[in-house]
């Protein structure tokens, strides 16, 4: 009979429980210093604490190291860093994730993990990293600026990180219910995190960053305020409103799931839900617009044509419920997408992509380097895909359009093999969320912002793991969608 994956990453996965409750009781320690400490990062300190304490008590396995990694991604600021020589290296969700890394090693050589040899989503991130260390060793060929160098070396570890994501994901987690429960996790620190950025809309006092400066944090860059046509942009922990309305849409359609399909306690996930659809707009981003647009539409493609009508009507009701509570931001929103021929910022960074060609001479096969192109020395180019040929090639750029549509593939396969209602809707929500994301690449640069990057790699992971469940299933031609159908009846007819 074989091991249940949780019992068989025990041995390993303890020295990390045992770290996080070191945490959790110096949290509590540190109570009766609480009065040489503001109120707020008293309340942070004590949250953080209880949510480790309670991590702790949890199964010792991939799905809760991962958990961790989801709440210090979301719940603490992305600028923040440990104190000390790490700096930028230095960010709680950077380190665990490089801790996934060494877990998901120490087991494959122990041989903790049983999982399939020829997987696609393991060769595909493997490739992806490969790639990536190419390219270090061409920029280490060419003179680079000292911005250009500590880049570089940065990026390395960012790509190790997103590396230990995938491969912690795809092959420990184990179990549809180990992966539902990190999903659901997922969705419910994301919908906190928008209800985060809601609160900073309101309330021009709630500063969540300066709240969440603990001891034992500093920040690596500034923390800088943006607003746009007089309106106050929202970041809650993401680096940038940017990064936080993608993120946020990603999340859309596995919330939309788990409402549909959760027998249990689905009133928090409409709550969450209605949290990321109602901070979206607050983030003032048309990328945040057009990534929630192809993730609902991926999403909706699997309901039928009742469902869809009832997404629909309620999408109409809610952008009239949101036009009357913030009157003026949808209009600013729409004007965005409408004078998008004429702004400035669109037409600047487009302008100066013709200078491409000539950066790419000499390098079109590994690019300039992993992390080499840094604004502050050349342009912003706001396009992961041209930023990917740019510092790695041909190669890098083949091998990042691989991963999505890997990623793409297998979630796809699960609900093309599966012949459970709630499984075929869990991987058509995960090849949704994968979509949303390899588009909204076009409009920034997804893999240098933490939140989005971490995301994307752990969405494919949880895909990869579901597909290794029904892989020797034969592939079905489904007549109905039955996600639909549950959807009808929640709704009502």
């Amino acid at each position: 009979m074989p091991v249940d994956p949780r019992l068989r990453l025990h041995r390993v996965v303890v020295p990390l429980s045992l770290a996080a409750g070191a945490i959790t009781l110096g949290s509590f320690a540190v109570l009766p210093l609480t009065g040489l400490l503001p109120g707020g990062a008293t309340a942070a300190l004590l949250v953080l604490g209880l949510l480790f304490g309670l991590l702790v008590l949890s199964a010792r396995d991939a799905c809760s190291v991962l958990t961790w990694l989801v709440v210090l991604l979301f719940l603490v600021p992305q600028p923040f860093v440990l104190v000390g020589p790490l700096k930028s290296v230095g960010n709680p969700a950077g380190l665990v994730a490089l801790g996934a890394l060494a877990i998901w090693a120490a087991s494959r050589v122990l041989g903790l993990i049983e999982a399939p040899e020829l997987h696609p989503v393991r060769w595909t991130l493997l490739g992806f990293s490969v790639a990536a260390l190419a390219s270090y060793g061409a920029g280490l060929t060419r003179d680079l600026t000292a911005g250009e160098a500590a880049s570089m070396d940065r990026v390395v570890f960012q790509h190790l990180a997103l590396l230990g994501i995938g491969l912690l994901a795809v092959d420990g987690l184990g179990s549809r219910e180990r992966i539902t429960t990190l999903l659901q996790r997922l969705v419910m620190v994301g919908g906190l995190a928008a209800f985060i950025g809601i609160l900073e809309f309101v309330f021009s006092a709630f500063d969540f960053r300066s709240m969440m400066l603990l001891p034992g944090l500093t920040t690596s860059a500034e923390l800088d305020s943006y607003s746009r046509s007089g309106f106050d942009r929202i970041a809650a922990g993401a680096s940038h409103p940017i990064e936080f309305s993608v993120v946020t849409a990603a999340l859309v359609p596995l919330a939309m799931h788990f409402t549909i399909h959760e027998q249990s306690g689905r009133w928090k996930y409409w709550l969450a839900l209605l949290a990321l659809l109602s901070a979206l707009p607050l983030s003032v981003s048309r990328s945040g617009f057009l990534t929630l647009a192809v993730g609902v539409a991926f999403y909706v493609a699997a309901l039928t044509n009742r469902g869809r009508l009832n997404v629909l009507v309620l999408g109409v009701i809610g952008l009239g419920v949101f036009r009357a509570v913030v009157p003026g931001l949808l209009g600013t929103v729409r004007g965005l997408f409408l004078n998008a021929d004429t702004d400035p910022s669109i037409s600047g960074r487009t302008e100066d992509y013709a200078a491409i060609p000539g950066l790419m001479q000499d390098h079109w096969l590994i690019g300039r380097g992993t992390g080499t192109f840094v604004p502050d020395v050349y342009f912003f180019l706001d396009n992961q895909y041209l930023a990917t040929l740019l510092q790695g090639g041909l190669v890098g750029l083949v091998v990042f359009v691989a991963l999505h549509l890997i990623g793409l593939g297998v979630a796809r396969g699960v609900r093309r093999r599966s012949t459970d209602p709630e499984l075929r809707s869990l991987g058509q929500a995960l090849a949704a969320t994968i979509a949303s994301l390899g588009v909204a690449s076009f409009f920034y640069d997804s893999i240098s912002f933490r939140q989005s990057a971490f995301l994307l790699v752990l969405a494919i992971g949880c895909a990869g793991a579901l597909w290794t469940l029904v892989r020797d299933e034969p592939k079905r031609h489904h007549r109905d969608a039955p996600t639909g159908a549950r959807l009808d009846h929640q709704i009502g007819r």
